[in-house]
């Protein structure tokens, strides 16, 4: 049989309220030329009963399923790229969800630019089943705007050439960039990658309280893990690249300041705040303020 076109990788923990919603995305892709590699990272659910469930309903699938102990998803997608056929590999998360033209239209978009090593696409963000905006992505495509500017690529919605990943060297497995292992390959494969950005948005970026990413603290931490070991070999170390490294910690922790404002938690919003003014005390005082402002005027 020959290699597939996609291969598919969703990495599953304790996801069995929601993975079949991202695997009913895959099976009614318009462009069927794919497999489907399922990593069950050590669930303690029954994330596995489903997973094989769902595949015993739908046999025709090409697909393979790894059951492992739990290693984080870094492990957990690298497992499944290890054992991947296709040229091409394309994430999803099991709490995403892709739109039926999804595989069709990055396809065109590869045959029409073979150049193009690396595709990320626009998606809805979704919370209680209910869109909240469009999440546009890039304009970042160099090293350089990545570190110092910020992650604009969102891993379900991106498809990858299969021999740029291992020659990157695979996600990291180092539980200090969990959650942001994504933002670290990126940042290694752009340095022997084209990336682009194809705006259509097609597919759905799901937020809930058991994502890695709901947890403000370890996922501001492990972003700035991923910023002080990249620019740790960062060539020039002049004041003005170290100005941009700080000014880019102090935006990391005003993300996670307006999180918790968002949740009403003023006491831990004002640290994550006097920790981003440490950093930066230039990053735009009267802007955050409105905002803020903005946020409470919702909450009360």
């Amino acid at each position: 049989m020959p290699a597939p076109r996609f291969s598919v990788i969703i990495p599953a923990y304790n996801a069995s309220k929601f993975i079949k919603n991202a695997l009913d995305s895959v099976r009614t892709q318009t462009f069927s030329d794919y497999e489907i590699i399922v990593v069950n990272d050590g669930s303690i659910d029954d994330t596995l009963k489903v997973i094989k469930d769902y595949f015993s309903k739908f046999p025709i699938l090409k697909h393979k399923i790894i059951n492992q102990e739990n290693k984080g998803i870094g492990a957990a997608r690298n497992a499944g790229i290890k054992v991947a056929e296709a040229e091409y590999i394309a994430f999803l998360d099991a709490d995403d969800r892709w739109f039926r033209e999804k595989l069709a239209t990055v396809k065109k978009f590869f045959d029409e630019n073979s150049d193009v090593d690396l595709v990320c696409h626009d998606e809805f963000l979704v919370k209680n089943g209910k869109v909240l905006k469009t999440l546009r992505y890039g304009p970042y495509n160099t090293y350089g705007d990545l570190l110092f500017r910020g992650n604009c690529i969102s891993t379900s919605a991106t498809v990858v050439k299969r021999q740029k990943i291992l020659q990157a060297g695979l996600f990291s497995e180092n539980l200090d960039f969990n959650g942001v292992e994504d933002y670290d390959l990126w940042l290694r494969l752009s340095k022997i990658c084209r990336i682009e950005y194809l705006h259509k948005v097609l597919g759905e970026y799901n937020v809930h309280s058991a994502g890695i990413t709901s947890n403000i603290i370890t996922h501001r931490q492990n972003v700035i893990n991923v910023i002080e070991h990249h620019f740790k070999n960062w060539p020039k170390k002049s004041f003005y690249y170290k100005y941009l490294i700080r000014r880019r910690k102090a935006k990391v922790l005003l993300a996670g300041a307006y999180a918790y404002f968002k949740r009403g938690d003023l006491s831990n919003g004002m640290r994550y705040l006097a920790r981003s003014l440490w950093f930066d005390p230039f990053i735009g005082i009267d802007k955050v303020i409105v905002k803020i402002t903005n946020i409470f005027g919702k909450i009360y």
